[in-house]
């Protein structure tokens, strides 16, 4: 029994990033081996195992068959006769296709140092089209890869696999997955216009045009795929910002947030011409009184979504600071006696007022 650190993390340590994941293969053992030293199988699908101390995933060399449509439609064969070499035949890239062993040594049968150094995202093998997901996989890695060049042969296989329509077998779920990792990288409008080149967008994102993607390149990334995601979308109509939720199945808090920034981008922006008592109308209409934390997280998006269009902002945003005052307002200030919807206008009269003093 042999083990290798694989994939992402030799890539990483090779590039000098901080490695945050490691990820083993384990040669000439078997499940019941493994199982017997302690670690702990997860999942039906793959034969990848927990190690009993460290918890990082080991899993056993394998090779792979396509047999049915999809990210899952593979038929996988493990054993003593699978090599190390077979395993990273089946990888997408062949910078992930690099393993180091115990003693620090790097095995690279397909190159990937090469092709690190040159910064080219070349495909290990013809099999790279048996799994469309790899499409999605190849954008994220240039936008996360800012430096990169997809290599000529990769980009006319997926181009390939577009128009013979390989996307329409991935799950939404899983489209947004990658998505949102390219989204919280330093360069998300990268993985868009690698998508847009091979046609893969009127599939994916027909909403989306090539102003939305220069508008997300505009935008000062913060690596945070729920913001990123926002300032997407935002520019979007209502109706096209649900279909498209609805299509890739979008979390709730995404598709709610960029609908607030759409419709009231106009009214916050505003803000030094509106008279203060449509300001408080404003927070009221937000419900920021209940959820501010969520009114904070929609000022600042507000804020990088102006951006992100070029437009001037007041600076530092005046919105927080009326909500705070507004909120300082207690019913122990209101005179005894006063109660009902009485008790409830003198509230606001005393937020409108410390709104005044503030402004």
């Amino acid at each position: 029994m042999k083990t290798y650190l694989v994939g992402g993390a030799v890539r990483d340590q090779l590039l000098g990033l901080q490695v945050t994941e490691k990820d083993w293969v384990v040669t000439g053992s078997s499940a019941e081996e493994l199982k017997k030293l302690g670690y702990r199988q997860v999942g039906s699908d793959f034969p990848v195992f927990l190690h009993p101390g460290s918890r990082e995933e080991y899993a056993l060399a394998r090779t792979e068959r396509k047999t049915a449509e999809g990210h899952q439609g593979f038929e996988t064969q493990t054993g003593s006769s699978v090599t190390l070499e077979d395993d990273l035949y089946r990888r997408d890239l062949t910078i992930n296709a690099i393993a180091q062993d115990n003693n620090g040594r790097i095995i690279d049968p397909y190159h990937g140092q090469e092709d690190l150094a040159a910064g080219i995202l070349r495909h290990v093998s013809p099999a790279f089209s048996d799994d469309p997901l790899r499409i999605l996989r190849v954008s994220r890695f240039s936008a996360r890869f800012p430096g990169f060049s997809i290599h000529e042969d990769t980009r006319n296989l997926m181009s390939n696999m577009v128009a013979r329509g390989d996307l329409a077998q991935l799950a939404p779920e899983r489209i947004f997955i990658e998505t949102g990792k390219a989204l919280a990288t330093d360069s998300p409008h990268i993985y868009f216009n690698v998508l847009s080149d091979i046609r893969a967008d009127a599939e994916l994102w027909p909403e989306l045009t090539s102003v939305h993607i220069d508008r997300l390149e505009k935008w000062q990334s913060d690596n945070d795929s729920f913001h990123a995601f926002v300032i997407l979308i935002a520019n979007l109509p209502p109706l096209q910002i649900n279909q498209l939720s609805q299509r890739l199945r979008v979390p709730g808090k995404f598709r709610e947030m960029a609908s607030l920034v759409s419709r009231f981008h106009k009214t916050w922006s505003n803000v030094i011409n509106l008279p203060s008592l449509d300001i408080l109308e404003f927070l009221y209409d937000m419900d920021a009184f209940r959820r501010h934390e969520r009114f904070y997280t929609l000022c600042l998006l507000l804020t990088q979504f102006a951006q992100s269009r070029g437009e001037k902002v007041v600076s530092p945003d005046p919105w927080p600071g009326y909500l705070d005052a507004a909120r300082q307002v207690s019913s122990a200030e209101i005179p005894t006696g006063i109660n009902g919807p009485e008790l409830g206008e003198a509230i606001k009269l005393k937020q409108l007022q410390r709104i005044e003093n503030l402004r």
